[in-house]
């Protein structure tokens, strides 16, 4: 870190496709930020069909001090695209969110300070109102339905994507290198302290 006062902020974005969004979303990341937190911002492109790794590389060769970019092989899913960002982060709280821009950066500075304030692990975010297509309503609800079946998931907890967690998790989260990663049934393993 440049600045000692400051702590290190993680921002992973898994990309699918997001060629229209991301580089906006990019720059909300850097104003929500700047004047808070170092950042750093980890694209992790997961072998999307539009021209997103044309975005990514320019965004990357046009800022390589706080910008890491990520091109998987394939498809591997937006799970394994988020594991390949957590290894690659160093900050103290990590910060994943979509490439949608509906994850408003300056909402994930809220995110942070609850967990400061409450000392907490892990904070989920909560939609009053997901603006996703059905079909991944859908599955985000089965998704939970599974959580809490399987993983002795509190009812009361939503899974979401855009989630703050902290270095201490995701040290214990990086250490699961098998294939097929849930990285909410890993934050469940690690903590309570959700």
């Amino acid at each position: 870190m440049s600045d000692s006062n400051k702590r290190l902020v993680s921002i992973i974005v898994p990309v699918f496709n997001g060629s229209q969004t991301i580089e906006k979303l990019f720059f909300d990341c850097i104003n929500s930020f700047n004047e808070l937190y170092e950042l750093e911002i980890i694209l992790v492109n997961d072998f999307s069909c539009d021209n997103s790794h044309e975005v990514c590389l320019s965004l990357k060769n046009r800022h390589p001090n706080i910008l890491t970019y990520l091109s998987l092989s394939k498809n591997f899913g937006e799970h394994n695209a988020v594991m390949a960002g957590l290894n690659h982060t160093t900050g103290d709280f990590i910060v994943t969110l979509d490439d949608d821009g509906q994850n408003p950066p300056s909402e994930a500075l809220k995110l942070i300070n609850y967990a400061v304030n409450g000392n907490w692990d892990v904070v989920y975010s909560y939609y009053p109102k997901k603006r996703h297509h059905i079909i991944r309503n859908l599955f985000s609800s089965l998704n939970g339905w599974i959580a809490n079946m399987m993983l002795k998931k509190p009812s009361d907890l939503y899974l979401s994507s855009f989630r703050v967690i902290s270095r201490t998790i995701v040290n214990e989260i990086i250490k699961y290198d098998l294939p097929y990663p849930y990285v909410d049934g890993l934050i469940l393993r690690a903590t309570s302290k959700i």
